[in-house]
């Protein structure tokens, strides 16, 4: 389950509605953050008035004292979440980098370039594993005489892990040396 950073992360990439912040509020005080509007928050319903609704979240990131990560910062926060679950066997890889591609890389234009496809965020490679997947798995004949389509889906699965924590190792690390990205 995400936490109250991914949440905010999903929340300025445009996976959610104002009309999910009352959840994100509940999220915030289960983590153990308090402020009276953040209550009044939590305690709305997706149902209620989302002018109201929107107001009492940003009177709450105030009374907290958040500063929202702009949009690349949130995407790559989101993009280690779900690499976290594919790296810890917690979600298929295929699915977890289908979810990568649709709620963060293809949501904008933050990482592409005319040249190579999220090459700026190091993603070409594992973008690359997950294209290869989806083409074998609309496949009309086998690929290879030696392996059905599916079990080289599997060796790509595998080959995906091994790329998510090479992934994760060097954005970790750079996220470390020069603080550019929260973890």
């Amino acid at each position: 389950m995400m936490n109250f950073k991914q949440q905010l992360a999903n929340y300025i990439l445009g996976n959610l509605n104002t009309s999910d912040l009352p959840k994100i509020g509940l999220i915030g005080l289960q983590s153990g953050l308090e402020s009276e509007s953040l209550i009044i928050l939590a305690g709305l319903s997706e149902k209620d008035n989302l002018f109201e609704i929107d107001a009492y979240f940003k009177k709450a990131i105030e009374e907290l004292d958040i500063k929202l990560p702009e949009e690349a910062i949130a995407a790559i926060d989101l993009i280690n979440y779900y690499a976290d679950l594919i790296k810890n066997k917690q979600i298929d890889p295929y699915l977890g980098v289908e979810k990568i591609v649709n709620q963060v890389l293809f949501k904008n234009d933050l990482f592409k370039n005319e040249m190579f496809l999220f090459d700026s965020i190091g993603f070409q490679k594992i973008y690359s594993l997950f294209d290869t997947c989806c083409e074998l798995e609309c496949a009309d004949i086998p690929w290879d005489k030696e392996k059905t389509n599916n079990e080289w889906i599997e060796e790509l699965k595998r080959d995906i892990i091994i790329e998510i924590e090479n992934w994760l190792s060097y954005w970790g690390e750079n996220q470390r040396r020069n603080g550019d990205f929260h973890q």
